[in-house]
């Protein structure tokens, strides 16, 4: 089963709801060849900014040993890439730059830190 880990403040498109949710990362942790679910996650490499993954190309055994940081879920491909664009507008708005994961990075410890933990 692939490894993931999930954003604090996770992205979600319009057609899944907080209910819908929790079976979606159910249903991915178990059997991750759910139809329709697009996952967004940090890349494994240094130089893409994020990576839009089918759910299906979860079961493959690489990511068995390979954990994922979920930073959002869509239903459709096109709902994913809008959720990229929104990533990126926020990141524009708020550092002026198009650095999403160091914005993404920021989010991570600023809510880590709302929670009580600090990052050492």
């Amino acid at each position: 089963m692939p490894q993931l880990e999930y954003y604090p403040r996770l992205y979600l498109s319009e057609g899944i709801n907080r209910e819908k949710l929790e079976k979606i990362k159910k249903d991915l942790s178990v059997r991750p060849h759910k139809a329709g679910v697009y996952v967004l996650a940090l890349p494994v490499n240094e130089s893409d900014q994020l990576d839009i993954y089918a759910s299906k190309y979860l079961r493959q055994k690489y990511y068995n040993r390979r954990p994922l940081y979920v930073i959002g879920i869509a239903e459709d491909h096109e709902s994913a890439v809008g959720i990229v664009e929104q990533i990126a507008r926020e990141t524009w708005a708020a550092r002026g730059d198009a650095g999403l994961r160091e914005y993404l990075a920021a989010g991570m410890e600023s809510a880590d830190v709302e929670c009580g933990i600090k990052n050492t």
